[in-house]
């Protein structure tokens, strides 16, 4: 099973991205992943993020979103984090912006261990300490430690 440490590393996390527009977010987040060599083509994965917004909202509340892409072209299933320093425009439950980005790149046989993960993640986010760290961590350890934490090593 996939554990958070298994796929949440410091180089996928961004707390200072540029973008001003949901789509420069997943524009950033997916470069961000292309240059780490967790995915073989940009322009696959972002179809497949917003093939997956179309299904369903992703902002989940709490000035979070977490889009997910699950496609051939991951060559190893992490999470990226990107925090932005405006207020992005994206679907949310709670009809707020968001800040905080958590985008999950899943590869294409890793099935059910998808849909375990985002639950996971989704548990975690309802912890108001967790989504405190989320928005307002100066360094990108405070984040994945509160994220491990969370993740069942507590």
């Amino acid at each position: 099973m996939l554990e958070i440490q298994d796929v949440l590393f410091e180089e996928n996390v961004c707390l200072n991205l540029t973008a001003k527009t949901k789509d420069e977010v997943i524009c950033e987040l997916t470069e961000l992943l292309y240059l780490n060599d967790v995915i073989s083509d940009k322009e696959e994965f972002k179809k497949e993020i917003y093939h997956r917004e179309e299904e369903g909202i992703t902002g989940i509340g709490d000035g979070i979103a977490i889009p997910h892409g699950r496609t051939p072209v991951v060559k190893k299933s992490v999470i990226a984090i990107g925090r932005t320093q405006s207020d992005i425009d994206w679907k949310s439950f709670d009809d707020k912006p968001v800040r905080v980005i958590i985008m999950f790149a899943i590869r294409d046989v890793d099935i059910s261990q998808h849909i375990m993960l985002l639950s996971r993640v989704a548990e975690m986010l309802l912890d108001k300490e967790v989504i405190d760290v989320l928005h307002s961590a100066e360094t990108i350890d405070e984040i994945i430690q509160v994220l491990k934490q969370g993740g069942g090593d507590r």
